[in-house]
């Protein structure tokens, strides 16, 4: 039996004034303020509410989706976009775009919720196969948006969410609507294998760059993955989906139970490849059919990413230890930790002295304009060799993102050490939980001067990150996102050491830092 969450619509106290005419309510939606991304949807989302909990019949609440459906999904774009450079906790403009998203979203949903359930209900009329095809399609669609925003907005989707999903992919599969496309509504079956790849993706991990490129790539071949009941295959290969439960797919090599199913990735999995391996060597997305908006070298490392996880699923490479009680103080950015770095106290290896090595005379102006850092207090919810878990509840928006530079102690008079956030998840409006993965326990401010020709930039802060020979791990160098070119040449300060080298290899690049080698050309004493 088809269970679905919906709101009342007996309830007088619930009702509010609302517009059921169809030309009066296409003159309003063309009349809404598209400039203003909030104020569009808190309109859209007052007259959805209205509409959800107003007794229309099938037909009319059929016929003002169709004219909401476009508006909505226009306004949810645009809420995105606002969305697409904010972290956690995210600042109070953020925050309200990232609810009105996720209540947009959800208002849509009652809309076709109600339709289909108006559609099981009905007794006689005319055969209502091709109205119900799409009605079960624009809702897992929908249930999927649903899905999607909260990964965007680094919160806890809605419980009963894949109980839904599930329901509803197992009524088109038996009513044979599952591969049925009516108008513009994708097949149910599509959205459904959408959202299940989008939740295998693991979307704490990723950045929002990398998930609009991840929901991009679904859109061209999320239709390679194969759904089969997991009776009728010989061997149990790919991901287990608990169609009884309100859980997303398992990870390979869990025992699935009669009744459920089973995705099957492997043909997705060499178009994957296949696309890497052509990007790599000079494709360029467009002449590979990608979705205009992907980028080819953020398409290379997703790629790679996605391959391991839609393939054979992620594995924890190091067990993990709870840490009750442990604390640390953390600052994110290569900027704030440069700056945390020079206005420490100093040391044995950082004395008084050991800025005399800097180029004084082009910094200055820039450490002056430079205001302290303060940092925030985590607590350590569980450790492991190469990372650890933190939570808190930051007073100040921080603005982190997944794949932010941190720098990390666990007392005021402790060495700082070098990590990066790897994902991030919100319990509640303040509530931050984030993984970190070690990088480095040693790091040292430095100043990064490139050189084109005859020309010299500015000089730019960054951190020098000394090697490891036990690990054979070089010198590498953290600089600032904008700042590296293979191959230049730049002049580098650090405590005691002027040093002229050439950017090598780029070890890694995120959407704040690029962590890279080099080679070094000359070392000049230190000098005033």
């Amino acid at each position: 039996m088809l269970t679905l969450k919906v709101p009342r619509i007996d309830d007088p106290g619930l009702r509010r004034p609302v517009e059921t005419q169809p030309k009066a309510t296409a003159a309003w939606l063309a009349r809404l303020p598209f400039a203003s991304p909030v104020d569009t949807a808190q309109q859209l989302v007052t007259a959805l509410y209205a509409l959800n909990r107003h007794p229309l019949g099938e037909d009319e609440r059929y016929a003002l989706l169709a004219l909401f459906r476009p508006v909505v999904a226009r306004a949810a774009a645009n809420l995105e976009t606002l969305l697409v450079e904010a972290g956690v906790p995210p600042h109070a403009q953020q925050r309200q775009g990232g609810m009105l998203l996720r209540e947009l979203l959800i208002e849509h949903s009652f809309g076709y919720k109600h339709v289909l359930l108006a559609q099981g209900n009905r007794r006689f009329g005319r055969n209502p196969s091709r109205r119900q095809a799409e009605v079960i399609a624009r809702l897992l669609a929908a249930l999927r948006d649903i899905q999607a925003a909260c990964y965007l907005t680094y919160s806890v989707p809605p419980a009963g969410l894949w109980l839904e999903m599930h329901q509803l992919y197992q009524l088109a599969w038996t009513s044979g609507l599952a591969d049925s496309a009516v108008a513009d509504a994708l097949p149910a079956s599509l959205a459904y294998r959408q959202a299940l790849l989008l939740a295998l993706a693991d979307p704490p991990h990723m950045s929002r760059a990398e998930l609009v490129h991840t929901r991009l790539f679904l859109d061209g071949f999320a239709a390679l993955a194969a759904l089969n009941p997991a009776s009728s295959l010989p061997t149990q290969h790919g991901f287990a989906i608990p169609t009884d439960s309100d859980l997303g797919p398992a990870q390979s090599g869990v025992e699935l139970q009669a009744g459920g199913l089973l995705l099957d990735t492997k043909a997705l999995c060499r178009q994957l490849h296949e696309t890497t391996v052509r990007l790599r060597t000079g494709d360029t997305p467009r002449r590979l059919g990608l979705p205009q908006g992907m980028e080819s070298e953020l398409s290379q490392s997703l790629g790679k990413k996605l391959l391991k996880l839609w393939r054979t699923g992620a594995h924890r490479a190091f067990k993990r230890y709870p840490a009750p009680g442990s604390a640390v103080q953390l600052v994110a950015g290569v900027s704030a930790i440069h700056r945390v770095l020079e206005q420490g106290p100093p040391t044995a290896e950082t004395d008084a002295d050991a800025d005399d090595s800097l180029p004084i005379g082009d910094v200055e102006p820039l450490l002056a304009a430079r205001a302290a850092v303060s940092a925030s207090h985590w607590t350590v919810s569980n450790d492991s060799a190469a990372g650890f878990a933190l939570s808190g509840a930051p007073d100040a928006p921080l603005n982190l993102k997944v794949g932010d530079a941190l720098a990390l102690r666990s007392a005021d008079d402790a060495p700082w050490s070098l990590g990066v956030i790897r994902w991030i998840k919100m319990r509640d409006v303040r509530q931050v939980e984030l993984g970190v993965e070690r990088l480095s326990p040693l790091m040292q401010p430095a100043w990064v001067r490139p050189l084109r020709g005859h020309l010299k930039g500015r000089p730019e802060p960054a951190l020098y990150v000394p090697g490891s020979s036990a690990l054979m791990q070089p010198d590498r160098l953290m600089l600032p996102r904008y700042l590296f070119q293979a191959g230049m040449d730049a002049e580098v300060w650090r405590p005691h050491h002027q040093t002229t080298l050439s950017f090598g290899r780029r070890l890694e690049h995120t959407a704040s830092f690029d962590l890279i080698d080099f080679t070094v050309i000359a070392n000049e004493p230190a000098h005033d």
